[in-house]
């Protein structure tokens, strides 16, 4: 399977999503993801056609607000309002049987976009299981309180993974945009809680950082990015597992220039199979 996580580039700052959902959509249909997560999916991304063009290319869309996930593909993407999922998750509904979903926000965050969206799922075919968990911490800076609010962010995450492996008895994969490098407070966390890094476990990883920064609009009024010079010690978007069951053919992030132009953030993927 593979399981992918991207920060999409919330609308913010004048940057529309018109101009960069296609980019971003011909990336996730050539690389073909079993999963994925995306992070800052501000409003205007949920009114646009990329997710809409997930579903009809056979994801199950994992957001809140929905009785049955796997009525998704027959319904519209979510309604705008306040408290919407800004970490929805995509899993390929031909592949994986859904077992059990949740939703939660990033307690004591002072913002709503920062929370869990998983997932357990069961393959059709092997029927083997695994969880799923996307996730965006909190992003500021300041000083050391910043980065203790982020390692509260990563205790959730652990209840979470916790709570799929005891009841399941399965591997769980946990991704997303952790605003935080390698060695900071948030792997402490998962160190002591027996969380690994996907990239540690790799026949085959990449060796930049998957933040390349805001693309910039150039006189023909579109986005263009560049690729980093950074390694992957500034990296901030990560994808870890806990438990056992599995290993790890390819940790890859995508420097496509679809990616670089669409979004600051760097798609990352990973390839892993089951046993």
């Amino acid at each position: 399977m593979r399981i992918m996580t991207s920060n999409i580039w919330g609308d913010y700052f004048g940057n529309e999503v018109s101009s960069r959902e296609g980019q971003l959509y011909d990336v996730y249909k050539k690389y073909d993801a079993d999963v994925i997560g995306v992070q800052e999916a501000t409003g205007n991304w949920w009114k646009g056609e990329m997710f809409r063009n997930l579903i009809k290319d056979g994801y199950t869309l994992i957001s809140p607000y929905y009785v049955n996930p796997d009525d998704f593909a027959a319904e519209p993407c979510a309604p705008l309002h306040e408290g919407f999922n800004y970490v929805p998750l995509f899993v390929r509904r031909s592949k994986f049987k859904i077992l059990e979903c949740g939703y939660e926000v990033l307690r004591n965050t002072p913002d709503r976009s920062k929370a869990i969206t998983w997932a357990v799922i069961e393959d059709k075919e092997t029927g083997k299981l695994c969880g799923v968990v996307n996730t965006h911490f909190w992003w500021m800076s300041r000083g050391q309180d910043d980065n203790l609010l982020r390692a509260e962010n990563a205790k959730q995450l652990v209840a979470v993974n916790k709570y799929i492996n005891s009841k399941y008895f399965c591997p769980v994969f946990s991704f997303g945009d952790m605003n935080t490098i390698l060695g900071s407070e948030v792997f402490e966390v998962y160190d002591i809680n027996h969380i690994v890094h996907l990239l540690d476990k790799a026949e085959k990883g990449s060796k930049c950082s998957s933040h390349h920064g805001d693309p910039v609009r150039g006189e023909d009024n579109r986005y263009h990015g560049k690729k980093t010079e950074n390694g992957k010690d500034k990296s901030i978007d990560h994808m870890v597992g806990y438990g056992e069951g599995y290993k790890v053919s390819e940790y890859y992030i995508i420097e496509d220039q679809d990616a670089l132009d669409a979004t600051d953030h760097s798609p990352v993927y990973v390839d892993i199979d089951l046993f």
